[in-house]
């Protein structure tokens, strides 16, 4: 994972301790090393002896002496009022850390693909963000409480995530506690819409060359998840007409931002040319499985279903496939999915009693389930596949 080497060079000393106490103690500090500078001299010096910075952040006076040293470092200046310095990129100084720190990123992030920046940028080529889909052939399994809490055991092990809900009828804004009501869904006059995934769709189709930048300056993010996403869809219908193609754009505009490891794909019971898309997308696909019989028949009548449709495109899919199961889950259920191939987590979920017909779920309000969701996280991503399933 790459940590960016931020620059700032300001006169203020306390400024600038503060601004590195608060990017060391905040997530941020995952993505971020603040070098300071009080003089613009001291920060060609830095420059001039081969010492990497990927973006600076300066007073205009400083950065006018600065400047000149660095033509293809990105830079923005740290202004009093909007228009002062001239710069393409200008922040007021003053305003509250984080969305200073957020819309640092966000110019980072659109300046970062430039050609003339590759002296500027890690060294090591980006692979792309990984991709995980959490999926179910039944509904009510928990597929959006463990897809929030492997976002959340993601940032704390220093992966940048975004977590993409796909589903029909999106009820993650429950779980993060800014659903706003019908009111807002229907746009009623004296509420907020605020953009989100009916608008990136739409930027796709229309400038998709624009959609990574769209993405960075709409993205939502929640403090205790600890990563981004985006608003439901403003217009239900997006959602209901998205097609393999449209699911496949989003994720390589999520990818192509460049601020991402990992993307967490939240989607629905059904099984479509959507979901076989973004499965082949995925690097793994955590499936969970349901103990009652009813439950049984309907994932052995998608597995069918999904291989009469698309056949050896499907069966290319199982070995993706890793079966997570609640801890009332019969060990015949285990036993299934070795027998088709699957993987089984070899870790339980927890069922947590004080979610089911709750009027209102608490994201992180179990330690016992955000406890196996970490160790089931680290059994994916840190290691490695032998830990992570058992034939």
């Amino acid at each position: 994972m790459n940590i960016y080497q931020l620059g700032v060079a300001v006169k203020d000393s306390e400024y600038l301790r503060r601004l590195a106490e608060y990017i060391r103690d905040s997530k941020l500090g995952e993505q971020w090393k603040i070098i300071a500078f009080t003089h613009a001299e001291a920060c060609k010096q830095y420059i001039q002896q081969g010492y990497k910075l990927d973006v600076l952040a300066a007073q205009p006076d400083l950065l006018a002496e600065v400047k000149p040293a660095v033509p293809k470092l990105p830079v923005i200046a740290l202004v009093h009022k909007l228009g002062e310095s001239g710069e393409e990129h200008e922040l007021h100084q003053y305003q509250p850390l984080p969305q200073l720190l957020q819309r640092l990123s966000e110019i980072h992030a659109q300046a970062a693909p430039l050609a003339g920046q590759a002296a500027a940028v890690a060294d090591e080529p980006s692979e792309g963000a990984r991709v995980l889909s959490v999926y179910s052939s039944s509904g009510g399994t928990g597929k959006t409480a463990l897809a929030l809490h492997l976002t959340h055991a993601a940032s704390i092990h220093r992966f940048r995530t975004f977590y993409l809900n796909l589903e029909r009828w999106n009820s993650s804004e429950a779980w993060l506690g800014t659903y706003a009501g019908k009111e807002v869904m229907e746009g009623v006059r004296g509420t907020t819409k605020h953009e989100g995934l009916s608008e990136l769709l739409y930027s796709l189709k229309t400038q998709p060359a624009q959609a990574a930048k769209w993405l960075l300056e709409h993205r939502k993010r929640d403090a205790r998840l600890g990563g981004d996403y985006l608003a439901v869809c403003t217009n239900l219908e997006d959602r209901l007409t998205l097609c393999e193609e449209d699911a496949g754009l989003l994720i390589e505009a999520i990818s192509a931002s460049g601020q991402y490891d990992l993307i967490i794909v939240d989607l629905d019971s059904d099984l479509e040319g959507m979901h076989i898309g973004l499965f082949e997308k995925s690097h793994r696909i955590l499936w969970l499985m349901n103990d009652s019989a009813s439950a049984r028949l309907k994932q052995s009548m998608v597995l069918r279903y999904g291989e009469q449709k698309w056949n050896g495109r499907f069966n290319k899919l199982l070995s993706k496939i890793i079966y997570v199961h609640k801890e009332t889950i019969r060990d015949e259920l285990a036993r299934n999915a070795q027998e088709i191939g699957q993987h089984a987590s070899r870790l339980q979920l927890p069922e947590i009693a004080d979610w089911r017909g709750a009027g209102n779920v608490q994201l992180l309000s179990s330690p016992l389930y955000r406890a196996a969701a970490d160790q089931l996280f680290k059994q994916l991503f840190l290691e490695g596949a032998g830990a992570v399933a058992e034939r």
